[in-house]
Protein backbone atom coordinates (compact mmCIF):
# COMPACT_ATOMS: atom_id res chain seq x y z
CA UNK A 1 0.00 0.00 0.00
CA UNK A 2 2.01 2.93 -1.29
CA UNK A 3 0.21 5.51 0.84
CA UNK A 4 1.28 3.86 4.06
CA UNK A 5 4.92 3.68 2.96
CA UNK A 6 4.87 7.38 2.18
CA UNK A 7 3.21 8.51 5.40
CA UNK A 8 2.44 6.96 8.75
CA UNK A 9 -1.19 7.45 9.78
CA UNK A 10 -2.65 6.95 13.25
CA UNK A 11 -5.90 7.79 14.95
CA UNK A 12 -4.76 9.48 18.11
CA UNK A 13 -6.04 11.34 21.11
CA UNK A 14 -3.91 13.79 23.15
CA UNK A 15 -2.81 11.16 25.65
CA UNK A 16 -1.60 8.69 23.02
CA UNK A 17 0.10 11.33 20.91
CA UNK A 18 1.83 12.92 23.95
CA UNK A 19 3.38 9.55 24.85
CA UNK A 20 4.49 9.14 21.26
CA UNK A 21 5.95 12.70 21.12
CA UNK A 22 7.96 11.99 24.27
CA UNK A 23 9.37 8.83 22.72
CA UNK A 24 10.38 10.60 19.54
CA UNK A 25 11.85 13.54 21.40
CA UNK A 26 14.04 11.52 23.74
CA UNK A 27 15.28 9.10 21.07
CA UNK A 28 15.96 11.66 18.36
CA UNK A 29 17.93 14.10 20.53
CA UNK A 30 21.46 13.68 21.79
CA UNK A 31 20.55 15.61 24.94
CA UNK A 32 17.23 15.74 26.86
CA UNK A 33 14.78 18.30 25.50
CA UNK A 34 11.56 19.70 26.80
CA UNK A 35 8.64 17.72 25.42
CA UNK A 36 6.12 19.86 23.59
CA UNK A 37 2.43 19.30 24.29
CA UNK A 38 0.20 17.53 21.82
CA UNK A 39 -1.39 20.85 20.84
CA UNK A 40 1.99 22.06 19.54
CA UNK A 41 1.74 19.65 16.59
CA UNK A 42 0.67 21.74 13.56
CA UNK A 43 -2.95 21.28 12.59
CA UNK A 44 -4.09 21.22 8.99
CA UNK A 45 -6.38 24.20 8.41
CA UNK A 46 -9.93 23.68 7.17
CA UNK A 47 -13.27 22.48 8.48
CA UNK A 48 -13.31 18.79 9.37
CA UNK A 49 -17.04 18.50 8.67
CA UNK A 50 -16.70 20.06 5.22
CA UNK A 51 -14.02 17.44 4.49
CA UNK A 52 -16.46 14.76 5.55
CA UNK A 53 -19.17 16.24 3.32
CA UNK A 54 -16.74 16.17 0.38
CA UNK A 55 -15.97 12.49 1.01
CA UNK A 56 -19.66 11.68 1.19
CA UNK A 57 -20.45 13.52 -2.07
CA UNK A 58 -17.50 11.97 -3.93
CA UNK A 59 -18.08 8.52 -2.37
CA UNK A 60 -14.45 8.33 -1.29
CA UNK A 61 -11.26 10.34 -0.97
CA UNK A 62 -9.47 9.76 -4.25
CA UNK A 63 -6.69 12.35 -3.91
CA UNK A 64 -5.95 11.78 -0.21
CA UNK A 65 -2.30 10.86 -0.84
CA UNK A 66 -1.71 13.97 -2.95
CA UNK A 67 -3.30 16.22 -0.35
CA UNK A 68 -1.12 14.67 2.35
CA UNK A 69 2.01 15.27 0.29
CA UNK A 70 1.11 18.94 -0.21
CA UNK A 71 0.33 19.45 3.48
CA UNK A 72 3.65 17.86 4.50
CA UNK A 73 5.41 20.40 2.29
CA UNK A 74 3.52 23.25 3.95
CA UNK A 75 3.46 22.16 7.61
CA UNK A 76 6.52 19.95 7.95
CA UNK A 77 7.08 16.27 8.75
CA UNK A 78 4.29 15.95 11.33
CA UNK A 79 0.79 17.39 11.51
CA UNK A 80 -2.73 16.80 12.78
CA UNK A 81 -5.58 16.16 10.36
CA UNK A 82 -9.22 15.98 11.41
CA UNK A 83 -12.04 14.46 9.35
CA UNK A 84 -15.49 14.42 10.91
CA UNK A 85 -15.07 12.84 14.31
CA UNK A 86 -11.70 11.25 13.52
CA UNK A 87 -8.45 12.81 14.72
CA UNK A 88 -5.37 11.72 12.80
CA UNK A 89 -1.65 12.35 13.29
CA UNK A 90 0.51 11.88 10.21
CA UNK A 91 4.27 11.40 9.91
CA UNK A 92 6.38 11.89 6.79
CA UNK A 93 9.83 10.77 7.87
CA UNK A 94 10.51 7.00 7.64
CA UNK A 95 12.85 7.39 10.61
CA UNK A 96 10.03 8.80 12.72
CA UNK A 97 7.72 5.99 11.63
CA UNK A 98 10.39 3.47 12.60
CA UNK A 99 10.75 5.04 16.06
CA UNK A 100 7.02 4.97 16.59
CA UNK A 101 6.80 1.33 15.55
CA UNK A 102 9.60 0.49 17.98
CA UNK A 103 7.79 2.34 20.75
CA UNK A 104 4.58 0.39 20.09
CA UNK A 105 5.99 -2.68 21.75
CA UNK A 106 4.18 -6.02 21.77
CA UNK A 107 0.68 -4.56 21.61
CA UNK A 108 0.52 -1.89 18.90
CA UNK A 109 -2.81 -0.15 18.48
CA UNK A 110 -4.12 -0.44 14.93
CA UNK A 111 -7.17 1.45 13.72
CA UNK A 112 -9.90 -0.97 12.71
CA UNK A 113 -11.96 -0.68 9.54
CA UNK A 114 -15.19 0.58 11.08
CA UNK A 115 -17.53 -0.77 8.34
CA UNK A 116 -15.99 -4.24 8.73
CA UNK A 117 -16.23 -3.98 12.51
CA UNK A 118 -19.88 -2.89 12.33
CA UNK A 119 -20.84 -6.10 10.53
CA UNK A 120 -19.10 -8.29 13.12
CA UNK A 121 -20.65 -6.40 16.02
CA UNK A 122 -24.15 -6.52 14.51
CA UNK A 123 -24.11 -10.33 14.19
CA UNK A 124 -21.90 -11.05 17.19
CA UNK A 125 -19.17 -12.56 14.99
CA UNK A 126 -15.67 -13.05 16.31
CA UNK A 127 -13.19 -10.52 14.91
CA UNK A 128 -10.20 -11.75 12.96
CA UNK A 129 -6.61 -10.65 13.26
CA UNK A 130 -7.16 -7.61 11.00
CA UNK A 131 -9.70 -6.11 13.41
CA UNK A 132 -8.34 -7.08 16.82
CA UNK A 133 -6.14 -5.10 19.21
CA UNK A 134 -4.43 -5.77 22.51
CA UNK A 135 -3.64 -9.19 24.00
CA UNK A 136 -6.31 -10.92 21.90
CA UNK A 137 -4.66 -9.67 18.70
CA UNK A 138 -1.23 -10.81 19.85
CA UNK A 139 -2.54 -14.22 20.87
CA UNK A 140 -4.20 -14.87 17.51
CA UNK A 141 -1.29 -13.41 15.55
CA UNK A 142 1.23 -15.69 17.26
CA UNK A 143 -0.96 -18.71 16.54
CA UNK A 144 -1.38 -17.73 12.89
CA UNK A 145 2.27 -16.97 12.18
CA UNK A 146 3.55 -20.58 11.93
CA UNK A 147 0.94 -21.54 9.31
CA UNK A 148 0.69 -18.24 7.42
CA UNK A 149 3.87 -16.16 7.59
CA UNK A 150 6.71 -18.49 8.52
CA UNK A 151 9.10 -19.47 5.75
CA UNK A 152 8.20 -23.13 6.30
CA UNK A 153 4.49 -22.36 5.83
CA UNK A 154 5.12 -20.31 2.69
CA UNK A 155 7.13 -23.17 1.21
CA UNK A 156 4.12 -25.43 1.75
CA UNK A 157 1.52 -23.30 -0.03
CA UNK A 158 3.85 -21.75 -2.61
CA UNK A 159 3.38 -24.75 -4.98
CA UNK A 160 -0.36 -24.05 -4.87
CA UNK A 161 0.17 -20.42 -5.88
CA UNK A 162 2.66 -21.57 -8.52
CA UNK A 163 0.14 -23.95 -10.05
CA UNK A 164 -2.45 -21.16 -10.33
CA UNK A 165 0.17 -18.83 -11.82
CA UNK A 166 1.03 -21.37 -14.51
CA UNK A 167 -2.64 -21.93 -15.33
CA UNK A 168 -3.11 -18.16 -15.50
CA UNK A 169 -0.23 -17.88 -17.96
CA UNK A 170 -1.58 -20.73 -20.08
CA UNK A 171 -4.97 -19.02 -20.25
CA UNK A 172 -3.35 -15.77 -21.37
CA UNK A 173 -1.20 -17.59 -23.92
CA UNK A 174 -4.28 -19.29 -25.35
CA UNK A 175 -5.95 -15.91 -25.88
CA UNK A 176 -2.82 -14.43 -27.47
CA UNK A 177 -2.33 -17.33 -29.88
CA UNK A 178 -5.91 -16.99 -31.10
CA UNK A 179 -4.84 -13.68 -32.63
CA UNK A 180 -3.02 -14.13 -35.98
CA UNK A 181 -0.55 -11.39 -35.02
CA UNK A 182 0.56 -13.38 -31.97
CA UNK A 183 -0.22 -10.47 -29.65
CA UNK A 184 -3.12 -9.18 -27.62
CA UNK A 185 -3.78 -5.71 -26.19
CA UNK A 186 -6.13 -5.73 -23.23
CA UNK A 187 -7.06 -4.38 -19.84
CA UNK A 188 -5.54 -7.18 -17.81
CA UNK A 189 -6.88 -6.01 -14.45
CA UNK A 190 -9.88 -8.33 -14.33
CA UNK A 191 -7.71 -11.31 -15.27
CA UNK A 192 -5.26 -10.45 -12.48
CA UNK A 193 -8.14 -10.20 -10.02
CA UNK A 194 -9.29 -13.66 -11.03
CA UNK A 195 -5.75 -14.95 -10.52
CA UNK A 196 -5.36 -13.41 -7.05
CA UNK A 197 -8.74 -14.70 -5.85
CA UNK A 198 -8.05 -18.17 -7.27
CA UNK A 199 -4.58 -18.34 -5.71
CA UNK A 200 -5.71 -16.96 -2.36
CA UNK A 201 -8.65 -19.35 -2.14
CA UNK A 202 -6.48 -22.36 -3.00
CA UNK A 203 -3.80 -21.44 -0.46
CA UNK A 204 -6.37 -20.82 2.28
CA UNK A 205 -9.02 -23.48 1.69
CA UNK A 206 -7.26 -25.95 -0.63
CA UNK A 207 -9.98 -25.60 -3.26
CA UNK A 208 -10.04 -24.22 -6.79
CA UNK A 209 -12.79 -21.80 -7.84
CA UNK A 210 -12.38 -22.37 -11.56
CA UNK A 211 -12.06 -18.64 -12.31
CA UNK A 212 -9.44 -19.25 -14.98
CA UNK A 213 -11.80 -21.46 -16.97
CA UNK A 214 -13.84 -20.14 -19.87
CA UNK A 215 -17.09 -20.39 -17.88
CA UNK A 216 -16.67 -19.90 -14.10
CA UNK A 217 -19.46 -21.33 -11.96
CA UNK A 218 -22.28 -19.05 -10.73
CA UNK A 219 -21.08 -19.62 -7.16
CA UNK A 220 -17.58 -18.39 -8.00
CA UNK A 221 -18.92 -15.35 -9.85
CA UNK A 222 -21.21 -14.52 -6.92
CA UNK A 223 -18.21 -14.72 -4.57
CA UNK A 224 -16.27 -12.29 -6.78
CA UNK A 225 -19.24 -9.93 -6.89
CA UNK A 226 -19.47 -9.99 -3.09
CA UNK A 227 -15.76 -9.20 -2.69
CA UNK A 228 -16.00 -6.36 -5.20
CA UNK A 229 -19.11 -4.94 -3.53
CA UNK A 230 -17.55 -5.17 -0.07
CA UNK A 231 -14.41 -3.28 -1.13
CA UNK A 232 -16.38 -0.60 -3.00
CA UNK A 233 -18.74 0.09 -0.10
CA UNK A 234 -15.86 0.07 2.40
CA UNK A 235 -14.44 3.18 0.69
CA UNK A 236 -17.82 4.91 0.80
CA UNK A 237 -18.26 4.28 4.53
CA UNK A 238 -14.81 4.20 6.11
CA UNK A 239 -14.33 7.96 6.60
CA UNK A 240 -17.83 8.73 7.90
CA UNK A 241 -19.02 8.24 11.50
CA UNK A 242 -21.35 5.28 11.72
CA UNK A 243 -23.98 7.32 13.54
CA UNK A 244 -24.16 9.70 10.56
CA UNK A 245 -23.76 7.32 7.63
CA UNK A 246 -26.58 5.06 8.85
CA UNK A 247 -28.92 7.96 8.01
CA UNK A 248 -27.20 9.34 4.91
CA UNK A 249 -26.19 6.04 3.29
CA UNK A 250 -28.60 3.24 4.30
CA UNK A 251 -28.44 1.68 0.82
CA UNK A 252 -24.63 1.51 0.98
CA UNK A 253 -24.76 -0.09 4.42
CA UNK A 254 -27.26 -2.67 3.19
CA UNK A 255 -25.04 -3.51 0.22
CA UNK A 256 -22.00 -3.73 2.52
CA UNK A 257 -23.72 -6.10 4.94
CA UNK A 258 -25.13 -8.28 2.16
CA UNK A 259 -21.64 -8.62 0.66
CA UNK A 260 -20.15 -9.66 4.00
CA UNK A 261 -23.03 -12.07 4.59
CA UNK A 262 -22.17 -13.89 1.37
CA UNK A 263 -18.43 -13.91 2.14
CA UNK A 264 -19.13 -15.39 5.59
CA UNK A 265 -21.45 -17.98 4.11
CA UNK A 266 -18.83 -18.97 1.55
CA UNK A 267 -16.12 -19.26 4.21
CA UNK A 268 -18.40 -21.29 6.49
CA UNK A 269 -19.16 -23.74 3.67
CA UNK A 270 -15.46 -24.09 2.80
CA UNK A 271 -14.43 -24.67 6.41
CA UNK A 272 -17.23 -27.19 6.89
CA UNK A 273 -15.98 -29.18 3.89
CA UNK A 274 -12.44 -29.19 5.27
CA UNK A 275 -13.65 -30.20 8.72
CA UNK A 276 -15.64 -33.13 7.31
CA UNK A 277 -12.65 -34.32 5.29
CA UNK A 278 -10.36 -34.11 8.32
CA UNK A 279 -12.88 -36.11 10.35
CA UNK A 280 -12.32 -38.99 7.93
CA UNK A 281 -8.59 -39.05 8.61
CA UNK A 282 -5.45 -36.92 8.49
CA UNK A 283 -4.67 -35.91 4.87
CA UNK A 284 -1.57 -37.38 3.25
CA UNK A 285 -0.64 -34.11 1.58
CA UNK A 286 -0.70 -30.44 2.51
CA UNK A 287 -4.18 -29.08 1.77
CA UNK A 288 -4.07 -25.42 2.71
CA UNK A 289 -3.68 -22.96 5.57
CA UNK A 290 -7.12 -23.48 7.14
CA UNK A 291 -6.68 -27.26 7.22
CA UNK A 292 -3.36 -26.81 9.05
CA UNK A 293 -4.97 -24.46 11.58
CA UNK A 294 -7.75 -26.96 12.23
CA UNK A 295 -5.29 -29.83 12.62
CA UNK A 296 -3.11 -27.90 15.06
CA UNK A 297 -6.16 -26.98 17.17
CA UNK A 298 -4.32 -24.00 18.68
CA UNK A 299 -7.19 -21.64 17.81
CA UNK A 300 -10.93 -21.90 18.30
CA UNK A 301 -13.09 -22.59 15.26
CA UNK A 302 -14.54 -19.08 15.49
CA UNK A 303 -11.06 -17.54 15.49
CA UNK A 304 -9.97 -19.62 12.50
CA UNK A 305 -13.10 -18.65 10.59
CA UNK A 306 -12.72 -14.95 11.45
CA UNK A 307 -9.06 -14.70 10.42
CA UNK A 308 -9.51 -16.78 7.26
CA UNK A 309 -12.24 -14.34 6.19
CA UNK A 310 -9.96 -11.39 6.92
CA UNK A 311 -7.18 -12.99 4.89
CA UNK A 312 -9.59 -13.69 2.02
CA UNK A 313 -10.80 -10.09 1.94
CA UNK A 314 -7.37 -8.57 2.46
CA UNK A 315 -5.40 -10.58 -0.08
CA UNK A 316 -7.18 -9.62 -3.29
CA UNK A 317 -6.78 -5.99 -4.36
CA UNK A 318 -3.69 -5.50 -2.18
CA UNK A 319 -2.01 -8.11 -4.40
CA UNK A 320 -3.73 -7.39 -7.71
CA UNK A 321 -2.89 -3.70 -8.07
CA UNK A 322 0.80 -3.97 -7.14
CA UNK A 323 1.09 -6.81 -9.67
CA UNK A 324 -0.68 -4.74 -12.34
CA UNK A 325 1.65 -1.78 -11.71
CA UNK A 326 4.69 -4.07 -11.77
CA UNK A 327 3.74 -5.27 -15.24
CA UNK A 328 3.11 -1.68 -16.35
CA UNK A 329 6.50 -0.50 -15.06
CA UNK A 330 8.23 -3.43 -16.73
CA UNK A 331 6.39 -2.66 -19.97
CA UNK A 332 7.81 0.86 -20.07
CA UNK A 333 11.26 -0.25 -18.90
CA UNK A 334 12.09 -3.03 -21.39
CA UNK A 335 15.73 -3.32 -20.31
CA UNK A 336 14.65 -4.26 -16.77
CA UNK A 337 12.04 -6.62 -18.20
CA UNK A 338 14.72 -8.34 -20.28
CA UNK A 339 16.94 -8.77 -17.22
CA UNK A 340 14.05 -10.32 -15.30
CA UNK A 341 13.24 -12.62 -18.21
CA UNK A 342 16.80 -13.91 -18.30
CA UNK A 343 16.69 -14.51 -14.55
CA UNK A 344 13.38 -16.38 -14.95
CA UNK A 345 14.67 -18.55 -17.80
CA UNK A 346 17.84 -19.47 -15.90
CA UNK A 347 15.84 -20.40 -12.80
CA UNK A 348 13.00 -22.17 -14.62
CA UNK A 349 14.31 -25.71 -14.35
CA UNK A 350 15.09 -25.41 -10.63
CA UNK A 351 11.72 -23.83 -9.83
CA UNK A 352 9.79 -26.37 -11.94
CA UNK A 353 11.48 -29.14 -9.99
CA UNK A 354 10.89 -27.42 -6.64
CA UNK A 355 8.55 -24.37 -6.58
CA UNK A 356 9.80 -23.41 -3.11
CA UNK A 357 13.04 -22.28 -4.76
CA UNK A 358 11.22 -19.31 -6.29
CA UNK A 359 11.90 -17.43 -3.07
CA UNK A 360 15.67 -17.73 -3.52
CA UNK A 361 16.17 -18.10 -7.28
CA UNK A 362 14.42 -14.85 -8.29
CA UNK A 363 16.10 -12.05 -6.27
CA UNK A 364 15.74 -9.45 -9.04
CA UNK A 365 12.04 -10.19 -9.41
CA UNK A 366 11.49 -9.78 -5.68
CA UNK A 367 13.38 -6.49 -5.84
CA UNK A 368 11.20 -5.31 -8.74
CA UNK A 369 8.03 -6.06 -6.77
CA UNK A 370 9.39 -4.26 -3.72
CA UNK A 371 10.30 -1.27 -5.89
CA UNK A 372 6.73 -1.10 -7.21
CA UNK A 373 5.40 -1.08 -3.64
CA UNK A 374 7.89 1.62 -2.67
CA UNK A 375 7.46 3.87 -5.67
CA UNK A 376 4.78 6.61 -5.57
CA UNK A 377 4.81 6.51 -9.42
CA UNK A 378 6.03 10.06 -9.80
CA UNK A 379 9.32 9.38 -11.54
CA UNK A 380 9.72 9.02 -15.30
CA UNK A 381 12.18 6.15 -15.04
CA UNK A 382 12.08 3.02 -12.94
CA UNK A 383 14.93 0.77 -11.90
CA UNK A 384 14.81 -2.61 -10.20
CA UNK A 385 17.90 -2.80 -7.96
CA UNK A 386 19.65 -6.12 -7.52
CA UNK A 387 18.57 -7.66 -4.26
CA UNK A 388 20.60 -10.52 -2.87
CA UNK A 389 19.58 -10.64 0.79
CA UNK A 390 17.70 -13.70 2.06
CA UNK A 391 13.90 -13.38 1.70
CA UNK A 392 11.78 -12.63 4.73
CA UNK A 393 8.49 -14.40 5.32
CA UNK A 394 6.58 -11.24 4.41
CA UNK A 395 8.38 -11.00 1.06
CA UNK A 396 7.77 -14.62 0.16
CA UNK A 397 4.05 -14.17 0.79
CA UNK A 398 3.77 -11.80 -2.17
CA UNK A 399 1.78 -13.74 -4.72
CA UNK A 400 3.22 -11.62 -7.50
CA UNK A 401 6.34 -13.77 -7.37
CA UNK A 402 4.13 -16.66 -8.36
CA UNK A 403 2.85 -15.10 -11.55
CA UNK A 404 5.38 -12.56 -12.81
CA UNK A 405 8.08 -15.11 -13.61
CA UNK A 406 5.95 -17.32 -15.92
CA UNK A 407 4.38 -14.25 -17.55
CA UNK A 408 7.77 -12.74 -18.34
CA UNK A 409 9.04 -16.09 -19.58
CA UNK A 410 6.20 -16.44 -22.08
CA UNK A 411 5.45 -12.86 -23.10
CA UNK A 412 6.99 -9.59 -24.09
CA UNK A 413 4.92 -7.05 -22.16
CA UNK A 414 4.45 -3.69 -23.86
CA UNK A 415 2.41 -0.58 -23.10
CA UNK A 416 0.83 2.05 -25.32
CA UNK A 417 1.94 4.91 -23.08
CA UNK A 418 5.15 5.94 -21.37
CA UNK A 419 3.40 8.52 -19.18
CA UNK A 420 2.93 8.13 -15.46
CA UNK A 421 -0.45 6.92 -14.31
CA UNK A 422 -2.26 9.07 -11.79
CA UNK A 423 -2.87 7.12 -8.60
CA UNK A 424 -6.02 7.51 -6.50
CA UNK A 425 -6.81 6.36 -2.98
CA UNK A 426 -9.71 3.95 -2.70
CA UNK A 427 -8.97 1.80 0.33
CA UNK A 428 -5.55 1.26 -1.25
CA UNK A 429 -3.61 3.24 -3.85
CA UNK A 430 -4.73 2.19 -7.30
CA UNK A 431 -4.42 3.60 -10.84
CA UNK A 432 -7.10 6.11 -11.82
CA UNK A 433 -7.16 4.66 -15.33
CA UNK A 434 -6.20 1.06 -15.92
CA UNK A 435 -3.28 0.73 -18.34
CA UNK A 436 -3.69 -1.28 -21.53
CA UNK A 437 -0.91 -3.84 -21.89
CA UNK A 438 0.10 -5.72 -25.00
CA UNK A 439 1.18 -9.33 -24.47
CA UNK A 440 3.34 -10.57 -27.33
CA UNK A 441 4.02 -14.31 -27.36
CA UNK A 442 7.69 -15.33 -27.28
CA UNK A 443 8.62 -18.44 -29.24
Amino acid sequence: MALWTKAGVWMAGPQLALCWARTLGTRAATAPKAVLPFEAIPRCPGNRWLRLLHIWKEQGFEDLHLQMQQIFQELGPIFRYDVGGKHIVLLMSPEDVERLKQADGYLPHRTAMDPWLAHRQHYGHKCGVFLLNGPEWRSDRLRLNPDVLSLQAVQKYLPMVDSVARDFTKALLSKVLQNPRGSLTLDIQSSIFYYTIEASNLALFGERLGLLNHSPSPTSLAFIHALDSMLKTTVQLMFMPRSLSRWTSPRVWREHFEAWDYIFQYANNSIQKIYQELALGRPQHYSGIVAELLLNADMTLDSIRASSIDLTAGSVDTTAYPLLMTLFELARNPEVQQALRQESLLADAKISENPQRATTELPLLRAALKETLRSPHEEKTWHAPHHSSPPTAEETCCQGCGVSAPVLKNFQVETLTQDDIKMIYRFILMPSTLPLLTLRAIN
